[in-house]
């Protein structure tokens, strides 16, 4: 039988040290959006991006 006080773990339990600041949340987030939103705008408005550079030559 193993003592208590050496394996004393809370597995999973989310913890301060675990949380990532608000501000790399929200970064993510907005990256996340942007690229959502940048595929909308694409499927819709295909004309708007005929002058973008894709490295054909």
């Amino acid at each position: 039988m193993l003592h208590k006080g050496i394996f004393n773990l809370k597995i999973m339990e989310p913890t301060d040290k675990n949380k990532p600041a608000p501000i790399v949340i929200i970064a993510i987030a907005v990256i996340v959006l942007m690229i959502i939103f940048y595929f909308i705008l694409l499927m819709y408005f295909p004309n708007m991006f005929e002058s973008l550079d894709m490295g054909k030559k």
